[in-house]
Order: C-alpha cells, then structure tokens, then sequence
C-alpha cells in the first residue's frame, strides 16, 4: 500500500508511511526507500542510526492543495571511525526547503514570461524561492544547451529602462533562439562581442540581418569581412510609409490655414478636411490589400489631392522593387523609383531616397539572401511582455538571464 501511494504521488524513491491534515496544507511523512549501506567517511558497513530528524520540504500540490514533505531524516554514526552524517537525495537538496521538482517548476513558469512576483503569489511560496529557483534553472539550461556555430544572425534594439537605454538583441535565425544580450548598440559594443567569438563561430556566420543602422553596419564590416549584410526590408517599406504621411499631414496644414475672410479664429478648424484624416490608413495600406470601395475611396481623393497620388505612386514603386523575380529586375526597378523621386521633388522622398541609396548593396542583398529580422522582432515583442508583467527588470543583468532563457 505504501509502495502504492508513492508511485500516485510520483516519489517512488520515497516512502510515505503516513498522510496528515493540517487543514491549509498537507502533509506527507515519508523516508528514503534505500538506506546507506557504508560510511561516507571511512567506506566500512559498520553504521547505527543515531537520530531521525524531521525536515519539512515544500513539494508540488495534490489536487490543487499545498503539499510538504515532512522527511524522516536520518542521521548515521559509524562504529568504526566515529564519525556522523545525514542520508541525502538528489530530489531533496541539502540546507533548501523545497524539493527539486517543485524548484522546477517554479523556474518553468518564470521562463514562460510570469513575473517573479506573481508566480510567488499563486504558488504561494516566497520572491526568494522564485528568484532563486530561476537563477539555478537558468544555469543549469545555459550549461546543457550546446553551442553549435550560427550561420544567419540577426541584430535588433530592445528598450532596457527609461531615457534611451537600448540593448542589442543578438539571435540565431535558423534555430530561432536568442544567442546574447549586449548592454548597448554602439559599434563598439558589437565589435567587443564579434571579437569575443571563436575563430569557428566568426568563419561559419554568412549572413546578418540588421535595422538600417550605421554602427552595426560597420561592426560588422569590421569583425565579419565575409558576412553578408542583409537590411530589413520592413524599415525600408516603413520609411516609404512615412514619406507619404509627412506630404499628407502637409497638405493636411496647408488646408488648416486658409480660413475665410471674416472666420473667427477659434473657428479655425471648420476648414478643416476629414477626407484627409481619414484616408490615412488607407493611403498606408498595401495597394493589393485595399477592397473596391478603399480603391473608389482613394481615386476620388486622388482627384482632388494630385500630389497625394504621385507621393503613392512613388511608395508603391518603392515597395514594387520587393516583388521582383530576381535582384537585377529589382534594381531596375529601384533605380527607376529614385529616378521618380528626383522628378518629383518631393521633400520627404527626397531624403528618404538619399537614405535608401547608401543602402542599396544591403537592400538589394536580399534577393540572393531572402532574410529577414522577423524573428526578431517577436522577441523584441516578447521581451515588451515580459518587461510590463514584471513592472519593468532593473538591472541589465536580470534582463539580460530573462530575454536569454524565454527566448533562447
């Protein structure tokens, strides 16, 4: 029976030699099945139990109820060298008050994004145990992950604290796990990184997939000379996106000023266009996602707004030079979309267009490296959740152990 009741609670290597009621919380008496058969100090077989300590060892719930172990801890004297010590187990850490799978478990809903504060309070259980319970669990997973060499990268800023502080989040694009956490994303901090890495790692990494942003560019230029850089293509569609907002707001501006002669100026807004405030989602919208009544919708504002037509028109072309077959039609196709920028003389283009041509050979890289920092952007959004659940991780170092281990 007693062997029964030990397999029903998982702990065959346990004994339970009696069940007793607290009320709030459950205890189970129980005693190691094995007993030691020589002395820890002097290796002879010649022991006597000298005393039975009892231990109470916090474990996993039974049927939703606290549940604790309360160990029979015995502790042995050796006739032979006089010496004492006490049994232990690996499920039962030495000098700790909770059982390795109840730590377990506590690590396994830390690395799922909760808050330390929160799993504490439903566990019912201290901060302490949590904390501690993640640090181990965290150790223990880093030690057994192997570190195989990455052959794609990707490098994206997260928001550590307040005030600009930004991290650089570097991860493995064909495992999809994050690989680091650098505090920084000067180009200093990733070149000390690169320069970090073995001979192995640097010579197996052929691609990298950054933001358009000059200091990882150059890092990487300078510590990965066979890398290839590879610009996300969703920064640059975005830029475009901006371009054609700044001419809408524009022009938004220019139909706020003109108010009739005699209008009271608190009256101002009565000249106000809705049709442009409204049309600003669908103006951004892909030109193959828009239904027949947006497309109705935006040629008659086109009608009347010509200038608001060529700015789309010059953001569809740019976005057009990503859904070409191969990377010369694409750079046909960028080169006749800077070609329309400069006949346009749209000011925001035009800066865009300047932006874009120092990152050309990166953009067009990825017609013959088609990747992307999609993957990094969800853990950027993943770090977010975790961040506001915890109420915000203030050191770098308890940021930097969580972003690794929930996204690693």
């Amino acid at each position: 029976m007693q062997d029964d009741v030990s397999r029903l609670v998982g702990v065959d290597w346990l004994t339970v030699t009696d069940v007793v009621d607290h009320g709030r919380w459950l205890g189970l008496e129980v005693e190691l099945s094995a007993r030691v058969g020589c002395c820890r100090w002097c290796g002879r077989g010649s022991l006597m139990v000298k005393d039975r300590d009892l231990v109470r060892i916090r474990d996993l719930p039974i049927a939703g109820r606290l549940t604790y172990l309360l160990w029979r801890k015995r502790r042995y004297r050796c006739e032979a060298c006089e010496r004492t010590f006490t049994e232990t187990h690996p499920e039962l850490p030495a000098r700790q008050r909770v059982s390795a799978r109840f730590r377990a478990r506590l690590f396994e809903r830390c690395r799922a994004g909760n808050a330390h504060a929160e799993v504490a309070r439903e566990e019912h259980t201290t901060r302490y145990q949590v904390a501690r319970a993640f640090e181990v669990g965290a150790d223990q997973l880093q030690a057994a992950r192997g570190r195989r060499p990455p052959r794609r990268l990707s490098l994206d800023e997260a928001a550590h604290r307040r005030r600009g502080e930004l991290a650089t989040v570097v991860s493995d694009l064909d495992r999809r796990r994050v690989i680091e956490v650098l505090d920084g994303r000067s180009r200093h901090v990733v070149e000390l990184y690169l320069q970090q890495l073995p001979e192995r790692y640097r010579r197996s990494i052929k691609v990298v997939s950054i933001d358009p942003h000059e200091a990882y560019r150059q890092a990487i230029k300078a510590q990965l000379p066979q890398a290839r850089i590879v610009v996300d293509h969703f920064h640059l569609v975005r830029g475009a996106n901006t371009a054609l907002d700044v001419v809408r707001r524009e022009r938004q501006r220019e139909r706020r000023t003109r108010r009739p002669k005699g209008a009271r100026r608190s009256g101002q807004h009565l000249s106000w266009r809705q049709d442009l405030f409204h049309s600003r989602h669908r103006l951004l919208r892909a030109r193959e996602k828009l239904t027949a009544r947006e497309r109705l919708k935006l040629c008659e504002l086109f009608e009347r707004e010509p200038l608001l037509a060529e700015a789309w028109g010059l953001k569809e072309a740019f976005r057009s030079t990503y859904r070409a077959p191969d990377r010369a039609e694409a750079e046909r196709r960028l080169d006749a979309f800077l070609a329309a920028v400069d006949r346009a003389q749209l000011p925001s283009f035009t800066a865009f267009a300047e932006g874009v041509s120092q990152w050309r050979e990166e953009q067009l890289a990825y017609f013959e490296q088609p990747t992307t920092n999609g993957y990094a952007e969800g853990v950027i959004n993943k770090i977010k959740l975790i961040k506001r659940r915890a109420y915000g991780l203030p050191t770098f170092a308890g940021f930097r152990k969580r972003a690794v281990i929930a996204c690693g």
